[in-house]
């Protein structure tokens, strides 16, 4: 039976490292905890083939950034994930640390999160669908992403549709914010734009939409949607529900009904 990948996880608090293994259960690795003394896990490191450490930044014992980079020394292929509570200067730590910090989970930990990081630790492609043959929804490895906002979510919808085509700022408003001022409307798009990176970052999934002056664009690379495969004979799997509850939707879904019934 060949040998589990090995992940460290090093907090000073044994409820959070609780918390970490509640939230990870189900991930096939061999896990070990350091907790009382945060050094010993760099002795482990130095000695093993060790994937990640989830490493905690403030600790009593040592500053978890600190430690990291004697890690990096030491192993010179080890994945470094800082788990904390805290807002820390993200962009300055990475740039310090370099590309093996693959990023930041913060506490209370969420479960998407974690799981990007697994699976870029595991070298492995996320599971991207978008499911348009029902209300939209956005899966990631079958968990649904949460939206802060009902426009970021219509927005992403609209990019689906568009298909791996431009969509620009004055298109996103039409179908979106046909009944507002101009100015009104660009500034409700920013929003649902901010929003939209900001859940897609969360996901794990920043590459899925490129965000332009002016225009979005959906990257149909590493992700597949019912609406695509639809277009392309690859699926009958279309019974007349499509998209709900969006107004504009009926424009697409009415060649939809037309395929279907041989009239297209």
């Amino acid at each position: 039976m060949p040998e589990k990948n090995k992940i460290i996880i090093v907090d000073d608090e044994p409820q959070a490292l609780a918390s970490f293994l509640l939230t990870s259960l189900g991930k096939d690795f061999d896990y070990r905890f350091y907790c009382d003394n945060p050094m010993d896990a760099l002795d482990y490191v130095a000695e093993h083939q060790v994937e990640a450490v989830f490493m905690d930044i403030r600790m009593p014992q040592v500053n978890g950034v600190e430690l990291a980079q004697k890690m990096l020394r030491v192993n010179k292929t080890v994945k470094i994930i800082f788990i904390t509570a805290f807002t820390f200067d993200e962009k300055t730590i990475c740039e310090e640390l370099g590309d093996r910090v693959l990023g930041f989970a913060y506490k209370p930990f969420d479960p998407m999160k974690l799981s990007s990081f697994f699976a870029q630790i595991e070298d492995r492609h996320m599971d991207v669908e978008l499911r348009t043959f029902a209300p939209f929804d956005l899966f990631v490895d079958g968990v649904a992403v949460d939206f802060s906002s009902s426009k970021s979510k219509e927005l992403l919808a609209l990019l689906t549709i568009y298909n791996g085509s431009t969509l620009s700022l004055e298109s996103s408003i039409a179908k979106l914010w046909p009944n507002h001022d101009v100015e009104l409307s660009k500034r409700l798009y920013r929003d649902a734009k901010i929003r939209l990176k900001s859940a897609l970052e969360s996901a794990g999934i920043p590459n899925l939409v490129s965000f332009g002056y002016g225009y979005l664009r959906i990257n149909k690379e590493g992700a597949h949607s019912d609406y695509w495969d639809f277009l392309e004979d690859k699926t009958k799997a279309y019974s007349g529900v499509f998209m709900t509850g969006y107004e504009w939707a009926k424009e697409y879904k009415y060649p939809m009904d037309l395929k279907v019934a041989g009239l297209r």
